[in-house]
């Protein structure tokens, strides 16, 4: 029994420093918790755009409207969805650095875009001057009766994170690992409703007569608002964000089994705003991405 118990504990240490010299590369597979977005209530954001027409009683009624915002935007009420997962795939034998690691997150998001406009048949014009009546276009997936989005029932926006890390061991106890690093980060997410993205999709509607008729009878219809939502999905994955992320990660994995079980946090900052036409109430991107899953060693 001695012998035998003097042979298991010999091979386990053999497996153990097997294992330690040959887990050169590894995969793993997360959800995330990303505490890095935000955006800030934005209301009534000036459009600029004015209908025209040469109508001899709607005309007039536009004129007098000229010192009045026609259109304008909103966008509030931002909330994170259940979804952000992800991956990671690396390599620990790098000399000096020690490991180099490739990985991403794909994470939406949701918030309550609306599109206000003048209701010219409810407008008043008197001697005394101009009562304007307005209208709200609900620029959500459900109010507009589209499909979801990956669950999302709101104004979708939807974000793909790409990270490349340099990460160097901080505290090996055996099989808890406590590493930390950072590196450089890419980020590419949809567009944002903003009066620049209005105006792109609401100017070229105008010049449809179905629309602009729509529009001064005073139901711009439901049509538009879908044109205006899918042209947020279709830029998905738009123009790219960089940045930098400084992370501190612990893994847990005994050394004779290639699985185990990570935490990684990240602090991301980036380098520029996520959508330039939103100025200073563009989503803000900094604070704590925390990633946990399993990973696979070879």
């Amino acid at each position: 029994m001695k012998k035998l118990s003097i042979f298991i504990v010999s091979a386990l240490v053999t497996l153990s420093a097997v294992s330690s010299v040959y887990a050169i590369a590894g995969v793993g597979f997360h959800w995330g918790f990303d505490f890095s977005l935000s955006m800030d209530d934005v209301t009534k954001e000036k459009v600029k755009l004015f209908p025209e027409s040469n109508d001899p009683v709607l005309g007039p009624t536009l004129d007098a409207l000229k010192g009045y915002d026609f259109f304008s935007v909103s966008r509030t009420d931002w909330k994170a969805s259940a979804i952000n997962f992800g991956g990671k795939a690396y390599i620990d034998i790098i000399p000096f650095i020690e490991t180099i690691e490739l990985s991403c997150n794909f994470g939406l998001w949701q918030y309550n875009g609306l599109l206000r406009y003048i209701d010219v048949t409810g407008t008043t014009v008197t001697a005394g001057g101009v009562e304007p009546a307005y209208k709200d276009l609900h620029l959500t997936l459900d109010k507009l009766g589209m499909p979801t989005y990956i669950g999302l029932n709101g104004t979708p926006y939807a974000k793909l994170q790409l990270d490349a890390t340099v990460r160097k061991t901080l505290l090996d106890l055996w099989i808890i690992k406590l590493s930390g690093g950072g590196g450089f980060s890419t980020h590419l997410a949809t567009p944002l409703l903003t009066a620049s993205l209005i105006e792109d999709v609401l100017g070229k509607s105008l010049n449809d007569p179905k629309t602009l008729n729509a529009l001064l009878a005073g139901n711009l219809g439901t049509q538009v608002g879908k044109d205006i939502v899918q042209k947020i999905i279709d830029e998905a994955m738009g123009k790219p964000v960089y940045g930098m992320h400084i992370i501190l990660g612990v893994i847990a994995k005994l050394p004779v089994i290639p699985v185990g079980i990570y935490v990684d946090g990240k602090y991301m900052i980036p380098f520029t705003k996520y959508d330039s036409d939103a100025g200073d109430k563009s989503v803000n991107g900094w604070g704590l991405l925390l990633n946990g899953g399993v990973s696979l060693s070879f």
